[in-house]
């Protein structure tokens, strides 16, 4: 009873040619592996195959009731290329006669699935990160997963990871990355390096950098590194991309993205929307103050602050150098022209009103006579303010406006707290509005935060003794997918798929070849193609799959589905 050794597979295939030809032991040299296994038999894929194809221009309907055959080609070969997102039919090497009390599963081999250990947890948008183990029961639930992929021009992007499944049993290699997390994968699996190359994990040696998966909080926002440019960028906003690009919602102007579960590390696509940008910011706004919320009492609070700090010389002096400087970039930056027109038309169309203006000066008297301790202050203010406004503070600020880009006035602490909001030096220049090579007065800082810029630097690689569960998964989209140990693979994108051996069935196995990926896909004939693992009853059935005739039973080719 139960699952059967190689012990009893031998015996049946010798004695009783259960399986022909039948090679003993683990063909493995220069071939995808093939023969006796521990537990099952690794069968090969004959030189025949059925190539799915749309032919003449039409678009083609795979119909699993009434198959087309004229929708695809015969083709003979060492190597058959099936197109991307297409499949292909072909037959086993092997003829298979299945005992009265056996049952075969057939699995797809994790060589064309290209595979991971089942505990190999996914990096997915909705903050969480899964083992694939997990992902393929709870996908037979009907549940689907979204991760991040670099997609054909270099960006991060959003995919949906589609088809997590068990593959079957495989060696295994480790590969250790600088920040110490282990992935656990075939050594035919590829991974996607720093210079946009796919590597095969076999070929992965110690100190190469592999494409990195930063992502950190902003604000409460997760944010990903752009390996392409080096900026960070909302996964909000990526999962936005995602349903314009599936026709979720249309891109309307003047509307904001909006998480539906408030949460702004779910980014999941389904919980992203967009909403018109007044009624999004009333609404955050009502979520944020509430009914309680006094706008005059807050306004009062931040006057009362600000006039405490104004009363240190020195934090006025920083305070007013900061906003000059501002309102000088307002003025002479050209980035801003637009924004200079605009508020300029509004105050012609504003002081056009004599009603506006005398509403402002009563406005103002009002607010002095309430208020004559601040008319002082401020008095005071204007009378040190053109105090110091000397010759030489003029030309202090000319030589200010001079050197705006190099910026002396930063400091260690502002570059660092730069970088770590933007997360890259190209956007904490942008931050500070200075030039990069201010950075160069803080070596120190730089190489601390570069420092913490790890996971995609190989450490180690071994191999791990004996064979193991492998699971995979597809993603049609990118062909690729990022683990949560901050790396980028390849995907599995070669799906097979078996009608299990029944007992008393014989003949040779039909097997559907499914290429998810997006590129052509490569099968070798005469080389290893599945594993049929062999489970023996109880006892014998009462009626077998030759007791009712079956109609594929001792079929000799490869045979499409006889449903009708």
């Amino acid at each position: 009873m139960g699952l059967k050794p190689d012990s009893w597979i031998r015996e049946m295939a010798l004695d009783h040619q259960m399986i022909e030809p039948f090679f003993d032991g683990q063909k493995r040299n220069g071939v995808i592996s093939y023969g006796l296994s521990s537990y099952g038999y690794d069968i090969r894929v004959a030189d025949e195959f059925k190539v799915f194809t749309s032919g003449k221009g039409d678009l083609a309907v795979v119909d699993p009731k009434a198959l087309d055959t004229g929708a695809m080609i015969d083709f003979r070969g060492e190597v058959c290329i099936i197109p991307p997102n297409s499949f292909a039919l072909a037959r086993s090497l092997e003829y298979i006669r299945m005992p009265r009390d056996v049952l075969g599963a057939v699995l797809g081999k994790s060589t064309y699935a290209r595979c991971f250990r089942g505990d190999t947890k996914v990096a997915l948008v909705d903050g969480t990160s899964p083992t694939l183990e997990e992902m393929a029961r709870r996908a037979e639930e009907g549940e689907l997963f979204w991760g991040y992929s670099i997609g054909r021009f270099g960006r991060v992007i959003i995919s949906l990871l589609e088809a997590p499944r068990y593959v079957g049993r495989d060696a295994l290699l480790e590969i250790r990355l600088d920040n110490d997390s282990l992935i656990h994968c075939t050594p035919d699996h590829r991974f996607l390096t720093r210079d946009g190359r796919m590597l095969q994990a076999a070929d992965i040696r110690s100190g190469d950098s592999l494409m990195p998966l930063h992502r950190q909080l902003v604000r409460g926002y997760e944010v990903v590194y752009q390996p392409l440019n080096g900026h960070l960028y909302p996964t909000h906003r990526l999962a936005d991309e995602w349903n314009l690009r599936h026709d979720v919602y249309e891109d309307i102007p003047d509307t904001h993205r909006h998480h539906l579960d408030h949460n702004r590390t779910n980014n999941l696509p389904l919980n992203i929307t967009r909403v018109e940008a007044s009624e999004h910011i009333r609404h955050h706004n009502a979520e944020t103050y509430g009914e309680d919320f006094d706008p005059d009492g807050h306004s009062e609070a931040i006057r009362d602050a600000l006039a405490r700090l104004a009363e240190d010389p020195d934090w006025r002096e920083h305070y007013s150098d900061v906003q000059r400087e501002r309102v000088l970039n307002f003025w002479h930056e050209d980035e801003y022209a637009e924004a200079r027109e605009e508020m300029l038309e509004k105050r012609r169309k504003y002081w056009r009103s004599i009603e506006a203006r005398q509403e402002q000066r009563e406005r103002m008297e009002e607010y002095w006579q309430e208020h004559p301790e601040r008319r002082k202050i401020q008095s005071q203010r204007s009378k040190e303010m053109w105090e110091r406004a000397s010759e030489a503070r003029r030309d202090r600020q000319r030589e200010i406006m001079r050197q705006v880009r190099t910026r002396h006035d930063i400091t260690a602490e502002g570059v660092r707290a730069a970088l770590d909001a933007t997360g890259s030096i190209r956007g904490a220049a942008r931050l500070l509005e200075c030039d990069r090579s201010v950075f160069r007065r803080f070596p120190e800082v730089i190489k601390e935060f570069k420092g913490q810029r790890k996971n995609h630097k190989v450490q180690a690689i071994r191999e791990l003794p004996g064979d193991h569960d492998a699971y995979c998964l597809t993603v049609p989209e990118a062909g690729n997918f990022a683990l949560e140990a901050g790396v980028f693979v390849h995907n599995c994108g070669i799906v097979t798929n078996f009608t299990p051996l029944e007992p008393g069935w014989h003949g040779y196995i039909t097997i559907e070849i499914s290429n998810t990926a997006p590129l052509p896909a490569k099968i070798y004939s005469n080389e290893g193609i599945a594993q049929v693992l062999f489970i023996r009853g109880a006892s014998r059935c009462e009626v077998s799959y030759a007791d009712r005739d079956g109609k594929y039973q001792g079929q000799q080719c490869v045979t499409p589905a006889k449903v009708m």
